[in-house]
């Protein structure tokens, strides 16, 4: 195997193999330590253990520690080449007994990356002297911030030493297990040319943010205030994850915010007296592609007035390509309002709300129409943990392999291709009943993907967590 492309007067030198297809490890030592010192490093770089957010863990048995431990060279090399120490992932919990040691490796880490962009991580489950001292050593770089993730049992207030300019910073995550204190100092991110992509569990405007650079924004918990504030004026957001804690629909504005180039909207409430369903009529999203909509807890509330999500789909004219509807307490007769409204919708997913008893009706319109959901691909059905006891399954078995017939085998524009029926103990009966039926071993052979065993959350809200 040649590392070359050189001559071939010198290729001999830098072939692993011999004609007999192996080499002796002296000799393959010798031409590993050949290597010119920019391509080792590269290799070096490539053995970095990076999770989904390209951070690394420290981890003696793992690059780039254990890369210093081969050898004076590699060690040399690995100590000099700052992109192996701009990533890291501080978890404090297992390093608890061994404090001084541990906030010593931290500091060693991030001297040792330089000048070079920093992504940085820390997560704990306890406040400790030390954890403030590590917050002091990640404050310290804050010009180098690129990525920033601060989760666990932060102290009340971020010990940050920086001056509040922050001109590398693209990825902003703070995640604490409560609440911030009011008595947090404010924390400015408005000298943040590059942030982008900010997620705050619970937010407060004690930490400002520069609304209208983000095309990306999430959050556990806002109230309505700062919520309208951020569509005022968070005109490049592309993606929004929104949980309003407190909502009151006669504080909303007349005017509408249009946001031209949001495509994920990912919106809901906490509590059932607050339904912030209304507050679509205030958006206007032209390019929106995938919508959510959930709640929490909706038991006991009187079924909603959809005219809010129907004048938000005929404002935006968007052409929707994925639909969640979580708990949302309507009507069968508004939840099919809502579908009709959105007949460019590829990909479903309800989750029903216990004041439904009667999915029959909804059902029924997935068969023999059409115009219902044309372009529908995927499917995905469950039922709320808080769903009443009744005598009767809620959508009789029959009616949902007629509309698989329809969807999947009688000749439509678009197949249905996944089927997700994820059920409570009542509801098994219509899973049998499916399983038994003489078409299933014909959908099962159409590949269609039939998921009737395992529980499948299609709430909206699991995927806003960083």
């Amino acid at each position: 195997m040649l590392l070359s492309n050189r001559s071939s007067q010198y290729q001999n030198q830098y072939s692993l193999v011999n004609e007999d297809g192996w080499l002796p490890l002296g000799a393959l030592r010798r031409h590993i330590a050949a290597l010119p010192p920019e391509l080792l490093a590269d290799i070096f770089f490539f053995c970095l253990p990076f999770d989904e957010d390209l951070i690394v863990r420290p981890d003696p048995d793992d690059a780039p520690l254990v890369l210093c431990a081969v050898c004076r060279q590699w060690r040399t090399l690995a100590l000099t080449t700052p992109r192996l120490w701009s990533s890291v992932y501080f978890v404090w919990d297992f390093w608890e007994p061994n404090a001084a040691l541990y906030v010593e490796l931290c500091r060693n880490w991030i001297s040792r990356a330089r000048s070079t962009p920093l992504s940085l991580m820390l997560s704990t489950n306890a406040s400790d002297p030390a954890v403030d001292s590590l917050l002091e050593t990640i404050g310290e770089v804050s010009q180098q911030w690129q990525n920033i993730q601060l989760g666990g049992a932060l102290p009340f207030s971020f010990p940050f030493s920086g001056n509040g300019k922050y001109p590398l910073l693209e990825k902003l995550r703070i995640s604490p297990f409560g609440p911030l204190s009011f008595d947090q100092p404010m924390l400015s991110f408005h000298d943040a040319p590059r942030l982008r992509d900010v997620f705050i569990t619970t937010y407060t405007t004690r930490i400002q943010l520069p609304f209208h650079q983000l095309t990306k924004f999430g959050t556990l918990s806002i109230d309505l205030e700062p919520c309208l504030e951020l569509l005022r004026h968070a005109l490049n957001l592309v993606e929004a994850h929104l949980r309003i804690s407190w909502y009151d629909a006669s504080a909303l504005p007349n005017t509408v915010f249009s946001l031209p180039q949001l495509r994920s909207l990912n919106l809901g409430g906490t509590w059932m007296e607050m339904l912030p369903i209304s507050l679509l009529k205030c958006l206007k999203t032209p390019a929106l592609r995938t919508l959510a909509l959930g709640f929490e807890d909706a038991r006991n509330r009187a079924p909603a007035d959809v005219s809010s999500f129907l004048s938000f789909v005929s404002q935006s004219a968007f052409k929707l390509h994925t639909l969640t509807l979580s708990c949302l307490p309507v009507t069968p007769g508004a939840l099919l309002e809502c579908l009709k409204a959105t007949p460019s919708v590829i990909h479903l997913k309800l989750q029903i709300w216990p004041g439904i008893v009667d999915m029959n009706p909804v059902f029924a319109a997935f068969t023999g129409h059409r115009d219902f959901l044309p372009n529908l691909e995927s499917f995905g059905l469950a039922f709320s943990t808080w769903q009443p006891t009744v005598d009767a399954p809620i959508v009789d078995a029959s009616v949902v392999v007629d509309m698989l017939i329809w969807r999947c085998l009688t000749s439509t524009a678009t197949r249905l291709q996944s089927f997700v029926y994820d059920s409570y103990d009542l509801e098994e009966t219509v899973q049998s009943y499916i399983k038994a039926h003489s078409v299933y071993p014909e959908l099962e052979a159409l590949g269609v993907n039939l998921d009737l065993d395992e529980g499948t959350d299609v709430g909206p809200f699991v995927d806003v967590l960083p």
